[in-house]
This record gives structure tokens, sequence and C-alpha cells, in this order.
């Protein structure tokens, strides 16, 4: 209990983001999709159809998730520009009541335990309704990659609006500890960091401009260039580089449902070691 009660900053931001791994798109986004298909003539049948297959499509596990899954119910694959339209935020989302009822219930018995508390303003009531704010935010509010402080200031308007300044001081107290957990969860992640900082890499011009072209063609989901020269890459990253290049290559002009499937994946990860080669070089 303990160690879950020095992780509740972290926790409390992985259950709030993690409502969009589960959630299905809101009517508006769903609509917004269906046009979306109809528009470029993907899709001939009803919205109401459509929606069925949107269903299934948001039930698979998000880390499971591939375009070519939903290409199987239109008439031809949708580009990647819609596809990317399907990932959502929280203003696009349908999150359930159920889970912020059981996120809620969760923080109120953390806080509640380890902070010595009965207060009203850690009753499940205020969490619920802190977490509704969050996941249904109002104009210029954060919609996504919810971090511990914005927990906290969502937190703070509840109160306010409920208690007015009546319980400033306890309310305050206890902020002040659950701030301080976080603030020691972030030292601790800084020194981790700090430890474990990988060097920086030497790239030659033609390395870099090869690295950067790499880097364009999987952005834009092109072929993405051999490199330049003959005797191949002799540095490491390099080296890995280039092997997800060709693997990328390959799978890019496959036809082969199983090979598809991992399309995004390998694109993804040579999006990652372009970043951190650029990111990272000491030319």
């Amino acid at each position: 209990m303990q160690e879950a009660w020095t992780l509740f900053p972290h926790l409390i931001e992985q259950k709030i983001n993690g409502l969009l791994e589960q959630a299905e798109p809101n009517n508006t986004k769903a609509y917004q999709l269906y046009k979306a298909c109809k528009n470029e003539q993907l899709w001939r049948n009803s919205f109401e159809l459509f929606n069925v297959h949107l269903g299934d499509y948001y039930s698979v596990p998000k880390s499971n998730r591939a375009k070519s899954y939903f290409d199987n119910f239109l008439d031809r694959p949708m580009s990647r520009v819609i596809y990317d339209s399907f990932s959502l935020n929280f203003r696009t989302a349908q999150v359930s009541s159920m889970d912020l009822l059981s996120i809620a219930d969760w923080s109120h018995n953390m806080i509640k335990n380890n902070c010595s508390t009965d207060s009203a303003v850690v009753s499940i009531d205020v969490f619920t309704r802190t977490l509704h704010f969050i996941t249904s935010p109002p104009a210029y509010e954060k919609d996504q990659d919810i971090e511990f402080e914005d927990f906290c200031i969502a937190w703070k308007k509840i109160v306010f609006t409920l208690f007015g300044n009546r319980l400033d001081i306890e309310f305050e107290e206890i902020l002040k500890e659950v701030r301080w957990l976080n603030k020691q969860r972030k030292m601790t992640e800084l020194n981790y960091k700090n430890k474990h900082h990988s060097p920086h890499i030497y790239l030659t011009q033609t390395e870099i401009d090869w690295t950067s072209s790499v880097q364009v063609a999987a952005f834009e989901n092109e072929s993405a260039p051999k490199f330049p020269l003959s005797r191949g890459p002799d540095k490491e990253k390099l080296i890995h580089l280039e092997r997800t290049v060709r693997l990328y290559n390959i799978i890019s002009t496959s036809t082969r449902t199983e090979a598809l499937e991992h399309q995004d994946k390998v694109r993804n990860t040579l999006l990652d070691q372009c970043s951190w080669l650029l990111k990272n070089q000491a030319s």
C-alpha cells in the first residue's frame, strides 16, 4: 500500500490517460469519420452500420489496432490522413462513466487512508466531478496527455466551485502532500535520466542527410532511400537504422496481410531511430 501511495501521481496519470485506450468516439466524432469515408467513396452503406464497425475497431486493444483492420470493412483502403483522424482525445472520445467512478473511488481511498483524512475535499463525488472536468474539457483546457499537475488544478477548481474558500486550509495541506510526492517522483526520474544519459554520436554530413531523408520518407509513407555509400554504414546505430529501412521498404510493397499488420510498428520504429540520431548527433 505504501509503495502504491508513493506512485500515486504516476498511477493517477496512467489511469486518466488510459481511459482513452478503452474509449470509443463520441457521436460527433463517429459521424465525422463516417462522412470522411463517405466523401472519399470508401463507404456506401448507412451510418448505423459504419458505427457498428467503429465499435468493433475500438474494442481491439489500442496496441493491436491496425489500419488494415478497418480497411477490411471499406470498399478500398483509406488514406493515411483519414486513418490518423481515428485517434481520439478527450474532446472526441466517449468515456465510460463506470470507469470514471472506479478511478474516483480509488483516488478517494488512496488519499483518505494515506493522508488520514475524511475531509469532504477527498470525497468520491469531488473526484468524480474532477475527472469529468478533465475528460470533458471546456475550451482552452488540455484534451490529452494529462499530467498530475493538471489533475491537481482541476481538483482545486472543483473544490472551490463546491465549497468556496471554506475548506482551503485542510485542502491545501492535502494538496501539499500529494504535490510533494510528485516532486519526489520527478527528481527520481531526472536522476535516472542523468545517470543513463546516452552519449552523443558523431555523424558525417552524408549520414545526417541520409537519416533526414529516411525520416521524411517514413513520415510521408514513401519508400525510404538506401544508404548512399556502397560499403554500407559502419556505426552500430546506423547499421540498425539500415536494417529497419530494409524491413520498412519490404513491408511497404507487400500485399500480404500479416506483413501489413506490422507496417505501423516498423514505421514508428524507423521514425524513433531517425529522431534519436538527429537529436543526439554531434557533427
